[in-house]
């Protein structure tokens, strides 16, 4: 099992409409290699934000403090078509030879933007092709792709992940990336991932508080899953691979800024150390 930190913790812009980053990641990988991560999921807009010069340049402090980009997670528009779907398709390319450059082994997606009750016919066709498309071009860099289990994609319910990994079956690099999105209800959460637990190559961590307004939380205190009782029964399964944390409590905001990282990083590791101590007992 491999702990992974989300670089998308540590970005104020995060929910904002435009996704900029207030700062490169370069410029915060050294304060991530002094809490201890060294191995990371990269949010798609800290590369695709950067020109060739600036991926080269990330790659270079990657290497420097001896860090791995393991898994880059994206959010491409598979259903468009014309001279959109043809702009979306060059640009979810170059991010897929931004992420081979960097060195990632699992390039992450949202399975649409389009929730599966209002795909019709032609949305599935487009965005299975694409998928096919994006797994070939992964295969060819030795990269694998996960599906993320999410709200408004293609892969929001059971039925329609089973659907997507039917469709697909047959590409060896396709996997899926556990969302454990069933807020308060830690039992559909462990029965959803039961039945997906074959195909799971990669999972994200986060936990909120209804106390706090749903706001996200360290994995311990959240009442929106129980980690306690989700972690052991994904070891269980024989799950060994990455689980990254996605996010957690004190996360930056547009009005804080990324200067002071302290109080984010603390709390990552104190969900690091909460992951350990449960996967372990």
């Amino acid at each position: 099992m491999q702990i992974l930190f989300n670089t998308i913790m540590i970005e104020p812009n995060k929910w904002s409409d435009d996704k900029t980053p207030q700062r490169p990641l370069a410029e915060l990988l050294p304060a991530l290699s002094d809490a201890g991560f060294d191995s990371l999921e990269i949010w798609q807009y800290h590369a695709s934000s950067l020109d060739t010069r600036g991926i080269s340049h990330l790659a270079s402090i990657l290497r420097e403090h001896a860090q791995t980009a393991v898994g880059l997670g994206a959010y491409p528009f598979l259903h468009l078509e014309g001279p959109e779907g043809d702009e979306a398709t060059n640009r979810l390319g170059r991010l897929i030879a931004y992420a081979a450059s960097i060195g990632v082994s699992i390039f992450k997606v949202f399975p649409g933007r389009v929730p599966s009750a209002r795909a019709d016919k032609a949305i599935w066709a487009r965005s299975i092709l694409q998928l096919r498309g994006i797994a070939q071009q992964l295969a060819e860099r030795n990269m694998i792709l996960t599906l993320e289990t999410h709200g408004n994609t293609l892969c929001d319910t059971e039925e329609s992940t089973l659907r997507i990994l039917a469709e697909l079956e047959g590409l060896g690099n396709i996997g899926i990336c556990f969302q454990p999105y069933t807020d308060q209800d830690t039992d559909a959460a462990i029965a959803f991932y039961t039945t997906l637990a074959p195909h799971v190559r990669h999972i994200h961590l986060q936990n909120r508080s209804s106390a706090a307004g749903g706001s996200c939380c360290l994995l311990a205190e959240g009442d929106w899953l129980d980690y306690t009782r989700l972690l052991p029964a994904i070891k269980n399964s024989g799950y060994d691979g990455p689980l990254s944390l996605e996010f957690t409590a004190n996360m930056p905001t547009p009005q804080d800024g990324a200067s002071d990282l302290s109080n984010t990083l603390d709390n990552a590791l104190k969900d690091r150390s909460f992951v350990l101590e449960t996967w372990d007992r």
